[in-house]
């Protein structure tokens, strides 16, 4: 298949998939957003093949740059077969999870998709208007990798404004039921397709609910931003005294209630502002074992950056407050645009606010189902950060664990 040529007029100076569009030459020949294109350097010296979309600030997202790999069906059969290779047959999560994600966009060489696999459905996300002719050659290469499966494609509308396009038809074409069972370690939980947030179901903290959980022995837990209960329910499962969870999302806190009655355990949900409640607690000076804060992404751009670290600042400060002198923080941030270095700085300054001093004993990431690239240091997003909290006694000193 020939595809049409785009010429850049800047200088390429890097291996990043992306190419923005004021270094494009765009051409007078109108292209559909989405077009699969050939795209060369100024000189005329190719670079790769990729798509392109003059409406979207990403020009092109560049799939290849190996001059004799065609975009056609074969090669995105290629991409998945070699991402399930990774989820598979490297990191073996099948072994505990029925669940994971299969494409995690650039990382997995395949700029603007997102696949989740929940048990046999398999949740399709674009970001790119792209993957809205090629839907049929992704999914026939799904059921041909895992026979028996479910596509459904859930875009997302603020995409598609951006992309200039409509996913509707592929989304009608590919619906799929609104609930689907998972399990992860000892966890089950249902996936709610139709309201929940993004593809259904958070499985970037997978590795972290499980571990976290064995920290919650004996202790009470405090699950702000709950969400569906993960953190909550995998607590209890590991023998928590008690959880309780928060959220201000109605249809999360359904779907929250009836995963831990999946889970035959007990745990107190509330509709409720977090913040509010927290100043609750420290206005009555109530305090727990063990908080969880993971808020949703708070910077989806520049702009939002310095609010971003305010709201960050703000909730772990409270946070920290009302935890028992040694009890547990998990405090996580899936903003990629604030750095790791940048949020342990956030806390730093909130824990000096709070009065107390954080010992972190680890600070991990995603799931290793949510690679990234050196290519794209961005598809390192996530934060976890696991901290013992003791309140000051004097300047420079703090309560260290009794031995």
């Amino acid at each position: 298949m020939k595809l049409p040529i785009i010429s850049l007029k800047a200088k390429r100076n890097s291996l990043h998939p992306w190419i923005f569009s004021r270094m494009i030459r765009h051409p007078h020949q109108h292209l559909q957003p989405g077009s699969l294109v050939e795209v060369i350097s100024r000189e005329g010296i190719f670079i790769g093949r990729g798509i392109y979309n003059k409406k979207s600030n990403i020009g092109i997202r560049l799939l290849t740059e190996n001059a004799t790999e065609m975009l056609d069906q074969g090669f995105f059969f290629k991409k998945l077969e070699q991402a399930k290779m990774l989820r598979v047959d490297i990191l073996g999560i099948d072994k505990t999870s029925n669940s994971y994600r299969l494409i995690h966009g650039e990382a997995d060489g395949l700029s603007g998709l997102i696949i989740d696999k929940f048990a046999d459905v398999f949740v399709v996300e674009p970001y790119s208007a792209g993957y809205v002719g090629i839907m049929e050659w992704i999914a026939a290469s799904l059921q041909s990798l895992y026979p028996g499966s479910r596509i459904v494609v859930r875009p997302d509308e603020r995409i598609a404004a951006k992309e200039g396009v409509s996913f509707a038809k592929v989304a009608r074409a590919y619906s799929g039921p609104d609930f689907v069972e998972i399990k992860e370690h000892d966890l089950r939980m249902m996936v709610n397709l139709k309201t929940g947030h993004k593809t259904g179901f958070f499985l970037d903290q997978r590795e972290n609910r499980f571990v976290f959980s064995q920290y919650c022995r004996g202790r009470e837990v405090l699950d702000c931003f709950c969400y569906t209960g993960g953190f909550a329910i995998s607590a209890m499962l590991a023998g928590a005294k008690s959880a309780t969870g928060l959220d201000l999302d109605e249809k999360a806190l359904e779907t929250a209630q009836e995963n831990a009655q999946l889970n035959a355990v007990k745990v107190t949900f509330q509709h409720i502002n977090v913040f509010d409640y927290l100043r609750t607690m420290i206005g009555k000076g109530v305090q727990t074992d063990v908080v969880i804060l993971d808020p949703a992404k708070l910077a989806g751009c520049t702009e939002e950056i310095k609010r971003a670290h305010r709201t960050y600042g703000d909730i772990n400060r409270l946070g920290m407050q009302v935890i028992k002198p040694g009890g547990i923080l998990l405090t996580c941030s899936c903003s990629g645009l604030v750095s790791e270095r940048e949020f342990l700085s956030i806390l730093t300054r909130s824990a000096a606010a709070a009065g107390v001093v954080l010992q972190i004993f680890q600070i991990t990431g995603a799931s290793p189902d949510h690679p990234f690239s050196t290519i794209f240091p961005e598809g390192r997003y996530l934060k976890a950060v696991f901290a013992r909290v003791y309140p000051y006694i004097k300047k420079n000193s703090f309560i260290l664990p009794s031995t």
